[in-house]
């Protein structure tokens, strides 16, 4: 699909690592139950992500033992929620904690405050049965690469079995959730995303029922082909040959929204990034890490991405 070219954008990405928070002993504790026996459940991974910020990870940091106890290490001070995460061969169905139960939208899930080297105890997990997304994706032409998820996976995870692939028929089910509304991620052909309600910001997209034993009704994932910016990135001072890739992040909640590889030749990066948002952008540049405007995600810089524009990033 192509996108027409806009008005070319010029920018200067400057050198430096992203700050790694230090570890400082912070921790969250709490108990897992079934919500209707009001029993303690065992192995429920139980995630604490950083607000607004959410991926699935390749391995689980901590799951729940005896008594549905469980303590979450955190890598420093702020504010987090926590992501519950049953097995996927478990009746339970995966949940954002709630004030008083699971939800399927950050949001609306309970926010924990941490000083450095604090441990909070907070109120329990109540888990509800599993449920299914059902869905269709239109336009669909049968990409056999075509994803979709409630969330990201982290960036280099290659094995995504929360992750379910698009039918041939557009068709799709995840029936591993809890029985709420929660947000879709499609990602047709691994570079760019989208999230439900044809948006970049998953804080802002549309959200789908999740129905126990899955619904006729299938929601329909609207794609409209692709709407957004084509990214043309080059880095003109590094000789041919040269590997690396560039990140778009959305700069609201650090989801990457595309992806673009450098073409060994040329030291060019093409990417396409759905308009109607902000990103920042991140280069895994042979010399090192880049990030436009700054030095890490914090104070990088936002770049508006219109629709049906052409943004070219020199890299010198």
């Amino acid at each position: 699909m192509s996108v027409a070219a806009g008005v070319a954008l010029a920018v200067v990405m400057t050198s430096g690592a992203a700050a790694v928070p230090a570890d400082v002993g912070a921790a969250i504790t709490t108990r897992v139950f079934d919500r209707a026996t009001g029993e303690p459940v065992k192995g429920v991974c139980v995630l604490a992500m950083p607000v607004p910020t959410f991926s699935l990870p390749n391995a689980c940091p901590a799951r729940s033992g005896g008594g549905g106890r469980v303590t979450v290490d955190v890598p420093g001070p702020g504010q987090y929620n926590l992501f519950a995460l049953p097995k996927l061969d478990s009746p339970y169905g995966a949940q954002w904690v709630g004030p008083d139960g699971g939800t399927g939208r950050q949001q609306d899930a309970r926010r924990v405050t941490l000083a450095a080297g604090e441990t909070k105890r907070v109120a329990q997990i109540l888990l509800d049965p599993r449920a299914t997304i059902s869905g269709v994706v239109d336009h669909w032409a049968g990409d056999p690469a075509g994803l979709i998820s409630i969330a990201q996976p982290e960036l280099d995870v290659h094995q995504e079995p929360r992750s379910v692939p698009v039918d041939v028929d557009g068709t799709f089910d995840i029936d591993w959730v809890g029985p709420y509304e929660w947000p879709l991620l499609f990602r047709p052909q691994l570079d760019w995303a989208l999230w439900s309600g044809q948006v970049g910001n998953r804080l802002l997209a549309e959200t789908v029922p999740a129905v126990v034993g899955g619904s006729a009704d299938r929601y329909t994932f609207r794609t409209l082909q692709f709407r957004g910016a084509a990214f043309g990135v080059q880095v003109s001072s590094l000789p041919t040959g040269q590997a690396g890739r560039v990140v778009f992040y959305n700069s609201a909640t650090r989801d990457v929204m595309g992806v673009g590889e450098f073409d060994g030749g040329k030291n060019a990066a093409r990417a396409r990034v759905v308009g109607g948002q902000q990103v920042k952008v991140e280069c895994h540049c042979p010399d090192g890490t880049r990030w436009y405007g700054g030095t890490d995600f914090a104070s990088a810089t936002p770049i508006a991405v219109a629709y049906y524009e052409g943004i070219n990033l020199d890299m010198r």
